[in-house]
């Protein structure tokens, strides 16, 4: 099939490839794939009576990890046996994969059953199927290239493997998002919301069959009335108004996404900071890449400066690492980001969104578009200083309206946590 599809894609003029030929290459992936999704769910039938069973969550990167309260369900159930094997990722060379394998199994090494699943002292890689013997497999990553080849999921076809995106997905960027060769392989995709599904019926090539509305456990401690929070916050002080700013990375013209506003506001932020600096605090909480990118746009010592001055003013602070304790001890974040633009939300906390193109609007699909209905938005510093200004003054004329949207549109189905949701539909599907 795929010599002949070469062969016709080489005669045919481009305007028949667009009408005939790419039309009938969606139909026969539908049908490959349709047959994958059977194939599955003979292999769920086998597991209805097996007394144990192996959950395998394949981890790559530590900020990414969102199936904490997933993993600690079924280590209290009978029937499962969860483990997390730390992968390495094979994309940025040898020593950056050492880095951040030794740091995410750092994460992991205490309190959860956890393997590597390279020994570097050895130069071995265990061999999952033999060494572990999975019966599930959990993916926390979908891109092929990212994760070493022989961990895969085309070199487990025998397996039953389930996939959770690692971040809320408000991008139009749909193949992106919801038709990678992960999306269509697994056994269950876990979806968002029903806009999420409703994409994936939409755009993957398998027509979405095999995805599951179920909310996204990211957000789980956001929403969970029994998680005790840490007020992780320079100032104690309850008066002093507390106030993210999470720039995006997408600082260069041709990246594929323009979401950040960083360098139109990198400055007046800590204008901000210094202007208000009895009535506020200003949690910098920049995305992982954007001090890559920095380097390499204003140079290491400036970047550099420019963070530590965030972590050495006395109303301020650098976050780099978990959000949660941050989001529900905040007051209000200012942002340009992707996936917070929904995972805010949830805390019900008043928000600004930074957009100085309109033209960015049309990056987002249509559930991000609604999430943005619910917004305060900035194009200039004047628009984020009237927002931080009705902050501190407890003005927050969006309340009702988000309050409406959230529980309406976001929130995980059958009051439950996306966890739970995702726990009970593997435990029913191998009942």
């Amino acid at each position: 099939m795929e010599k002949i599809k070469s062969l016709l894609l080489k005669m045919l003029p481009d305007s028949i490839k667009k009408e005939i030929l790419r039309p009938l290459c969606r139909q026969y992936k539908y049908y490959k794939y349709l047959k994958v999704y059977k194939q599955n769910q003979e292999l769920s039938k086998k597991l209805k009576n097996k007394e144990k069973i192996r959950v395998a969550f394949l981890a790559i990167h530590s900020s990414v990890w969102k199936y904490d309260t997933l993993y600690r369900l079924m280590e209290k159930h009978p029937r499962f046996d969860p483990i997390i094997i730390v992968c390495p990722a094979v994309n940025f060379g040898y020593e950056n994969m050492i880095n951040v394998m030794n740091e995410c199994y750092k994460r992991f090494c205490k309190g959860y059953n956890c393997i590597k699943a390279y020994d570097n002292k050895n130069n071995s890689y265990i061999d999952i199927r033999k060494d572990i013997e999975p019966d599930i497999i959990f993916y926390t990553n979908p891109y092929k290239g990212l994760i070493d080849d022989r961990y895969y999921i085309n070199q487990y076809k025998d397996i039953l493997t389930c996939y959770v995106p690692y971040y809320w997905g408000e991008s139009a960027l749909y193949d992106f998002s919801f038709n990678l060769e992960m999306q269509n392989l697994v056994w269950k995709l876990y979806s968002e919301t029903k806009s999420h599904k409703k994409y994936s019926q939409q755009y993957a090539y398998n027509k979405g069959i095999n995805a599951i509305v179920s909310g996204y456990p990211g957000i789980d401690n956001l929403i969970n009335p029994q998680y005790q929070y840490k007020d992780v916050w320079k100032i104690k002080d309850r008066s002093i108004k507390r106030i993210i700013w999470a720039p995006h990375h997408t600082i260069s013209s041709s990246e594929i996404i323009h979401y950040s506003c960083f360098l139109n506001f990198y400055q007046d932020m800590i204008d901000f900071a210094k202007k208000y600096r009895n009535k506020i605090q200003i949690a910098f909480k920049p995305h992982p890449l954007l001090k890559v990118k920095l380097y390499n746009y204003w140079g290491k010592e400036k970047t550099d400066s420019y963070y530590k001055e965030w972590e050495t003013m006395p109303n301020s602070m650098l976050s780099e690492g978990d959000y949660i304790d941050l989001f529900l001890s905040s007051d209000g974040i200012i942002h340009d980001s992707g996936s917070f633009i929904a995972e805010y939300l949830y805390t019900r906390k008043p928000a600004l969104h930074t957009m100085t193109n309109p033209k960015t609007y049309e990056e987002f699909n249509e559930i991000g578009k609604q999430c943005l209905d619910v917004y305060y938005h900035a194009k200039n510093k004047n628009e984020i200083e009237a927002f931080i200004i009705n902050l501190i003054n407890g003005k927050d004329e969006l309340f009702e309206a988000r309050n409406k949207f959230i529980t309406t549109n976001l929130m995980p189905p059958n009051h439950k946590l996306a966890s739970e949701n995702i726990f009970n539909d593997i435990l029913v599907s191998i009942s």
